[in-house]
């Protein structure tokens, strides 16, 4: 009998990967094989090293499989006794496999750039497999089931090896020359060893780190292309950069791949393999939730990994990047282009950059002379096109002014805005995504300052993963962050000092010094606090908020501070079933606003406000497809109004890749496609109205793809039910 000793680490700080679906696949497909009962399986999660040298001696396993991450020449990513990155280099792990090396077989290193770890193993251990490249979540878990289904079917190693390279090309998958498996006879010298380190421009570091280096001479560079598409000068520029650069590198662009689950995975793996990510910004573009999703992932994987390089090309955009563009771009460096006789110097500028240079904009003086910064009272929402008339439209895009008169008002508007000209109250704004619940909480800020109100706006999606995922250093930003909106002195040490848990020391940080600093009334605004629901501390956070709101009833003289403090939270997952203890919850008490789609009137108002280009049949017909959805029925309108599009041509081509609403589709597509459990709810929502899992039904709702209707699960509108009708079956 052979055992496996499957060894997995997902430390805090770094990108959660789906480790646990691995195990499962691996034990599954190896319960089915013939040779099923010559296996034996041992696992063991969250491994520091003293677990992965206890573990070798306990069970003395004759095939060690680990999961989680590589940092190339660093090491592999094990846990340390907190639960964080604890790098162990090549050197040390052929040490210690050294001393196991007579019962050890074979070694599988599931993780990104691990070739160079394999390398030193292998000067032990016959059979070693490692990564020459990052590797994304669905390859591994592919490439291993196709190995333990070789090994279960009594193949060597060897063929184990092509078995698991099969599993990864049968799914369409363009990763089969990552793995490499080392056997006798394929040793190489250190030298070789070396070179074989991943040469990509970013060296990977779990600490979101980045370290420049340069391509290895002759090294093509992987570059991806994001853009809008279907919009010009979009299109034109993009496919002279992606002509330009594919002379002399791999260049990714996508023009014409057929839209479905296949499509979503192909975007994510080349950017995970990406080494550059250039990013046309335009007045189109930044509203595109597809580029906006594509360069959070590239953030995401340069912070984790340390790649792609983000290369940000405004498009004659010379306005503020809103949220959540601002977040990622702000702090890099630009290009510019403004006409097509700018795209040759562009192209020279691109290319030193990815020699190792800087794009031009590579200063704060350079970014404001470059801006057009906007005046007191201009909205930071996107203007129109020029063609858009008449010149009043609103592209409907992010929050929206509180003095847009394309604000349509519901219900909840009145019951926000009428608490938050009283003293002391709590109100909670929710609803799925897209909804309007931010440009709600805009409304209520502005009312709150028009009351005279001191206001601070939290927005928890700009606390990064570190600050998120350690509750010291979350709780002291978040007094941080109340204190420079407030413009107070910053004494957040001072009240750091004493041996006290976190909630203590803000909650005496606001009671003693901010409150009664301030002596006025004062509105904390929070945004996106769904950020918090899956951190450990989120219920310590939300019982102390709770009793903020609590202390405002205390007749104790130094709670009185408390009467002139005010709360509002916006929140698109129901909190409800994350927080144990009702009694300890902010979420229950007070005013709580739960904003609904449009209805039929409000379609028709806001048509009206639009100029009428809809006559009343078209705005059922309209009403019919979307459901009221704000987002959705505002685009249609607009498109129609400036128009750019016919109710005809949007209703015809509305569920197609190039229709009106085709990068809106394929951002929910490109968020679901690799979370297995939430396409098989949305395909439950779809096919029979009924998703089982009580969790999921939570988290489809929250993202606005399905609503519930008495026991019903069903899509929100019918553009949904067609569009993952056709791409998810």
């Amino acid at each position: 009998m052979r055992k496996i000793l499957i060894l997995a680490a997902n430390p805090k700080n770094t990108n959660q990967l789906r480790l646990d679906e691995e195990v499962r696949e691996i034990q599954e497909g190896l319960q089915r094989s013939r040779s099923r009962d010559q296996f034996e399986i041992v696992s063991q999660w969250a491994v520091r090293p003293r677990d992965l040298q206890r573990a070798l001696l306990d069970h003395e396993p004759q095939i060690v499989h680990f999961s989680g991450h590589g940092v190339g020449a660093e090491g592999l990513a094990l846990e340390n006794n907190t639960g964080q990155v604890k790098l162990v280099s090549g050197k040390a792990l052929a040490g210690l496999f050294k001393l196991v090396q007579k019962n050890v077989d074979c070694v599988l290193l599931n993780a990104c750039y691990s070739e160079v770890q394999a390398e030193a193993i292998h000067k032990y251990i016959d059979y070693v497999i490692g990564m020459n490249d990052a590797i994304g979540d669905r390859t591994a878990i592919e490439f291993a089931v196709g190995f333990y289904d070789g090994l279960g079917a009594d193949r060597s190693y060897e063929d184990a090896f092509e078995f698991g390279l099969s599993a990864i090309a049968l799914e369409g998958i363009d990763e089969t020359t990552t793995p490499k498996l080392k056997k006798p006879g394929s040793g190489l010298s250190s030298d070789t060893a070396q070179q074989s380190i991943p040469s990509s421009t970013k060296k990977p570091n779990l600490q979101g780190k980045t370290a420049h280096t340069s391509l290895s001479q002759g090294k093509k560079a992987r570059i991806f292309i994001s853009y809008k598409r279907n919009a010009e000068p979009d299109d034109q520029l993009a496919l002279s950069i992606y002509h330009h650069l594919s002379q002399s590198h791999e260049v990714f662009i996508d023009q014409s791949m057929a839209v479905g689950t296949k499509w979503a995975e192909k975007i994510e793996q080349e950017l995970r393999q990406s080494d550059f990510f250039i990013t046309l910004l335009s007045a189109q573009s930044v509203g595109s939730e597809m580029v906006q999703g594509e360069v959070e992932t590239a953030s995401r994987l340069a912070s984790e990994f340390g790649q792609p390089a983000i290369l940000p090309v405004r498009v004659n955009y010379r306005e503020l990047f809103t949220y959540p563009l601002s977040a990622y771009l702000n702090p890099i460096n630009w290009a510019f282009w403004e006409q097509q006789e700018d795209t040759p110097q562009l192209l020279a500028e691109l290319e030193r950059a990815i020699a190792g240079e800087s794009l031009s904009i590579d200063s704060d003086r350079a970014k404001q002379d470059l801006l057009q910064l906007p005046t007191a009272d201009k909205s930071e929402i996107p203007q129109p096109l020029p063609s858009a008339q008449p010149p009043t439209l609103e592209m409907p895009e992010g929050s929206m002014d509180p003095e847009s008169q394309f604000y349509v008002e519901r219900q909840g508007d009145e019951i926000a805005l009428g608490a938050i000209q009283r003293r002391g109250v709590t109100v909670t704004i929710k609803g799925p995504r897209q909804m309007g619940k931010s440009s709600l909480l805009l409304k209520t800020v502005d009312q709150a300052i028009r009351a005279d109100k001191r206001v601070a706006y939290i927005d928890f999606q700009l606390f990064d993963d570190a600050a998120l995922g350690d509750a010291d250093q979350f709780y002291q930003q978040f007094c941080l962050t109340i204190t420079e909106q407030l413009e107070l002195p910053n004494r957040i040490e001072d009240f750091w000092q004493d041996e006290l848990g976190n909630n203590q020391r803000c909650t005496r940080y606001m009671q003693t010094y901010v409150l009664r600093e301030l002596k006025h009334p004062f509105v904390l605004a929070m945004d996106e606090v769904d950020r918090i629901f899956d951190r450990k501390f989120r219920s310590d956070f939300f019982a102390m908020l709770r009793n903020w709101h609590n202390n405002r009833g205390l007749p104790l003289p130094a709670m009185k501070v408390w009467k002139q403090f005010d709360l509002v939270l916006v929140t698109a997952t129901e909190p409800y079933h994350l927080i144990a203890d009702l009694h300890q919850s902010p979420f229950n008490v007070g005013e709580v606003v739960s904003l609904k789609d449009f209805s039929a009137e409000q379609v028709a108002d806001l048509n009206q406000r639009h100029g009428l280009p809809l006559t009343t049949e078209q705005e059922r017909a309209l009403f019919a497809l979307l459901n009221g959805h704000p987002y959705l029925v505002r685009k249609a309108l607009y498109l129609v109004a400036s128009g750019q599009k016919s109710i005809d041509q949007v209703l015809a081509k509305a569920d197609r890749d190039e229709g009106p609403f085709g990068d809106h589709l394929r951002y929910h597509l490109f968020r679901i496609y690799d979370r297995p459990e939430l396409v098989q709810g949305m395909l439950g929502a779809v096919q029979k109205n009924r998703c089982e899992d009580e969790r999921i039904v939570r988290l489809l709702c929250a993202t606005g793809l399905i609503r519930q209707e008495g026991k019903a699960e069903l899509p929100r509108c019918q553009l949904y039910g067609d569009y993952f009708k056709a791409h998810l079956e």
